[in-house]
């Protein structure tokens, strides 16, 4: 997948922002019919029922459109969260305390890596098997500034090693929801419930040991 680094300059007015609008529900409208890869422009622009100039009056590729579904996606399921990322060890702590019942009652806590894929909206885009790795390299680079230096402090690891625990983390997710065909059903929470009890029994591990060898 290759994207154009040059970017036009934006505009900001109502006419733009619904005709942005319309073009990213009809990648969406596309995805939900086909991959990624065998969408045109020419048929998002049928389906926006606009030109083709007037496409690229606002944006210069389907990845381009891709990128800005995406960030939509994960501001959706930040700003429906509730909890800050400085708090997300103990947030997590919290939801591995209990069992199934327990996340569910609990599930808006989830942080966003686990819940994204789950908006009604932009589903058909964690299904299209296509884009996953670069799907999940987006996830990663919005999850990267908030995340990794919460690791850095709390486990004493360098920039690189909390990189890739959250590389580890985000891909681990996002792996084996697919694996549960994205059905968020009784079984979805068992699973996660599990694999939260690991994850924060793993956090728990390594900041006691990183924190200990510190003091030493």
């Amino acid at each position: 997948m290759t994207r154009n680094t040059v970017s036009k300059p934006r505009k900001t007015d109502r006419r733009t922002l619904y005709t942005r609008s319309v073009i990213k529900d009809a990648l969406l409208e596309a995805l939900g019919e086909k991959a990624f890869e065998q969408i045109t422009v020419t048929d998002v622009c049928r389906r926006a029922e606009i030109t083709r100039a007037t496409y690229y009056l606002h944006y210069q590729s389907l990845t381009e459109v891709l990128d800005e579904l995406l960030k939509d996606a994960l501001q959706t399921a930040e700003d429906t969260a509730k909890t800050s990322d400085e708090d997300a060890l103990q947030i997590l702590s919290l939801l591995a305390d209990g069992g199934t019942g327990h996340l569910k009652e609990k599930e808006s806590l989830l942080p966003v890596c686990h819940r994204v894929a789950h908006l009604p909206k932009y589903q058909v885009i964690f299904h299209d098997e296509t884009i996953s790795a670069y799907v999940v390299n987006q996830i990663f680079q919005w999850q990267r500034p908030k995340l990794v230096p919460v690791f850095m402090q709390t486990f004493r690891l360098s920039k690189k090693e909390s990189e890739m625990l959250l590389l580890f983390v985000i891909t681990g997710t996002y792996n084996v929801n697919k694996a549960l065909n994205w059905k968020k059903d009784d079984t979805w929470y068992m699973i996660h419930s599990m694999l939260l009890k690991f994850t924060a029994g793993g956090y728990g591990r390594l900041e006691k040991e990183n924190n200990s060898t510190v003091k030493n």
